[in-house]
């Protein structure tokens, strides 16, 4: 039985887990309810918050954590642990094992990184590798897998006796030219050096990128045994604090790429946890679309740390091959989302030149905003929202922290009041439209950018901190409907039980489409790759009627150094499929990049086959919402607060969230309180609940 699978009866409640920069958001399913948690992220030992937040979860049902979980049947979680590790550049110390003579290329990296004019912005890749911890090795395989260098593997012995006992590495990438090719070499050093020492972390490149181009394929490799460590150090201590708590249920990790994968796949690829909370924002915002019969829709996500933003087409999330992580080219594929350094953490400061800024950089949740008390003293988009009026400093995370006003006034005062001159509220609202017009910026990216014209799209919002902003956002766009989910500050972990478990596999193939005759050896290639993923799907415990595969191709013209991804039939190819697929690829060309811009007379190759294969999870029941809701005023109070867009003070009504029943409709401006969250309702803009309790903003 895979630890994803279905346990026996008895256990019935599914908990999805977000660890954010900032929070750490719990969602539950149990009895057809849906209900949620949320902690600060505790970044000394990541579990302590998961702990806590399913804790608040299960005091929703009246019951203990230990209860929920020993009742749970499938605990899926996502991490911005290997996120974080790369975006710092603390991780593991690692050796590399490379073809003689190679050894440089990870320093040139592949050439020039950026088109940046100024030579002061066109900076190296960094090292994620001591120079001393590369080792040439005497082997050489050939652009057709052909040996030409036998492997000597008692000189991989020796280079890695001096990498593990002089230079002191914990883990090791094997990067062998060709090896896409024939894995061979890669594989017999591997074992080789588990020969001596089997506890070592290696990643040969081969495994974790068969595909044609040395500096994506070890890059790669690197990362991933850069990132195992931290990793290994969260899902050990994760799975130990939850089976000790009483975990019964299976316990899964979500990837980036959009699906779940199993603690023991985690520890071989952690890589593949890179982008796994937006990731599975995205899967959670196209099943609500399904739901609410909606196609195209942009999407947003604003926590503490990060503004996430995508587009869904057609209900089809896309996915961004061969990710450029920085600096650094890699062959990770993940769901196409683009973070800005936007979130309630984002903090407030003044350029070189005297211009004012918000983020990138957060004040994470340690030390936090000023108004936490926890010794941030700069600004941040919280600390600005508090100053303006808008977040309750005496209802924060249900009340179970208290927020200090006058720290958040102080920091703004110190950071731009004295600079500019401006009232605290001046300041506050200073930063307030920073933060909006960069979350803009990159919604505009990702829809006007991309050919689309986001008028046409419903704007779906979420997030613990996206709905104070998310009208604002849709006014510059000028986007008429935005919709907040039910679970808005959960959303993210939510998604996640709606998620499927997923593997994907990709091969360097090379077949000229000019050249029908090489179809032979595609299809030997397509096909163990389907009878593998099929495999490994059905050792996870999901049995065939289970198990969707699909299959889609690389193609670009011959000469050019970026391909576009087309599905590809689910049966074995003929010499006749060449020419076809040259004109979809045509096709998908100009549709692409404009009509006329396809290379005439160029022929082209399929480069890369890749396969998914997908096992499909159980889906917990969820209750429709009640009938009635709660009764009573619906009015808490009246607030004063300082209105951005206005640049004024107006006492504006505070809704109760518990009160705010299907059909209720109230006109802006107003403010509706959560628990966990609060909706900021402009002047000019309606709020009403929908049938599935979501908040519908009409401009």
């Amino acid at each position: 039985m895979s630890q994803t699978q279905a346990e026996p009866s008895g256990r019935d409640a599914f908990i999805g887990v977000d660890v954010g920069g900032t929070h750490t958001d719990v969602s539950v399913i149990y009895n057809g309810r849906v209900e949620r948690g949320k902690a600060l992220t505790t970044y000394d030992d990541f579990s302590r918050g998961v702990l806590e937040a399913v804790s608040v979860a299960a005091g929703s049902y009246e019951i203990g954590m230990e209860e929920l979980l020993e009742k749970t049947q499938l605990f899926i979680n996502g991490t911005t642990v290997v996120t974080n590790a790369i975006t710092q550049l603390r991780g593991s110390r690692v050796g590399v094992l490379v073809t003689s003579g190679f050894g440089d290329a990870f320093r040139l990296a592949g050439g020039p990184r950026t088109t940046e004019l100024d030579d002061h912005l066109q900076l190296n890749v960094p090292d994620l590798v001591d120079r001393r911890a590369i080792i040439d090795i005497d082997e050489r395989v050939d652009w057709s897998g052909s040996v030409l260098v036998p492997l000597d593997t008692e000189q991989v012995k020796t280079a890695v006796r001096h990498l593990v006992e002089e230079i002191g590495v914990d883990a090791v990438a094997v990067c062998f030219l060709w090896s896409h090719a024939n894995g061979e070499h890669e594989l017999a050093a591997e074992a080789a050096i588990k020969e001596l020492y089997p506890d070592l972390f290696v990643t040969p490149s081969h495994r974790v990128f068969p595909v044609e181009g040395e500096t994506r394929r070890w890059t790669t490799a690197i990362l991933n045994s850069f990132v195992q460590d931290r990793a290994e150090v969260y899902l050990t201590s994760l799975d130990e604090k939850l089976r000790s708590s009483g975990l019964g249920g299976g316990l899964a990790f979500f990837q980036g790429l959009g699906g779940g994968i199993s603690l023991e796949k985690a520890r071989q690829y952690p890589l593949g946890l890179l982008g796994s909370g937006p990731a599975g924002g995205a899967i959670g915002a196209n099943e609500l679309a399904r739901r609410m019969g909606k196609r195209r829709v942009l999407l947003g996500d604003m926590g503490g740390t990060s503004f996430d933003t995508g587009i869904i087409v057609d209900n089809e999330i896309h996915i961004e091959k061969n990710l450029e992580l920085g600096p650094f080219m890699t062959g990770v594929n993940l769901v196409d989302v683009v973070s800005v350094g936007a979130g309630g953490g984002s903090i407030g400061w003044v350029s070189e030149r005297g211009v004012p800024q918000v983020g990138p950089h957060s004040a994470g949740s340690t030390p936090g905003p000023a108004a936490l008390g926890r010794g941030g003293e700069q600004p941040t988009v919280t600390d600005a929202m508090v100053t303006l009026g808008f977040i309750d400093p005496d209802n924060y995370l249900g009340g179970r922290v208290q927020l200090q006003p006058e720290l958040s006034r102080e920091a703004l005062d110190r950071v731009f009041g004295a600079r500019y001159g401006w009232s605290t509220e001046e300041s506050a609202a200073a930063v307030h439209d920073l933060v909006v017009v960069n979350m803009a910026n990159a919604v505009r990216e990702v829809s006007v950018g991309k050919g689309h014209d986001p008028r046409e799209f419903l704007f779906l919002a979420y997030g613990g901190t996206l709905p104070l902003f998310a009208s604002q956002i849709a006014d510059r766009l000028n986007i008429s409907t935005i919709v907040i989910p039910q679970n808005s500050s959960v959303f993210c972990a939510l998604g996640l039980l709606s998620s499927d478990y997923v593997m994907r596999s990709d091969q360097g193939v090379g077949w000229d489409l000019s050249k029908p005759d090489g179809v032979e050896r595609v299809n030997a290639i397509a096909e163990r790759m389907v009878a593998e993923a099929i495999a490994q799907m059905e050792s996870e415990g999901f049995p065939r009627e289970q198990i969707d595969v699909a299959r889609s191709a690389d193609i670009r013209f011959q000469g050019q150094a970026y391909e576009l991804t087309l599905p590809m039939p689910a049966r074995t190819l003929t010499e006749d499929d060449a020419p076809k697929i040259f004109d979809e690829f045509l096709s998908h060309y100009e549709q692409t990049y404009g009509e006329g811009t396809a290379w005439k007379g160029v022929p082209a190759s399929l480069i890369n086959y890749s396969v998914t294969v997908t096992g499909r999870q159980e889906r917990p029941s969820i209750a429709g919402p009640p009938r009635n809701g709660a009764t009573g005023e619906l009015t808490r109070e009246m607030r004063e607060v300082f209105l951005p867009g206005e640049r004024r003070r107006e006492s504006v009504p505070v809704i109760d969230d518990a009160r705010f029943t299907a059909g209720t409709r109230v006109e802006g401006p107003a403010i509706i309180d959560a628990v966990d969250t609060t909706i900021y309702v402009p002047p000019g803009t309606t709020a009403e609940r929908d049938e599935y309790m979501n908040y519908v903003l009409t401009r």
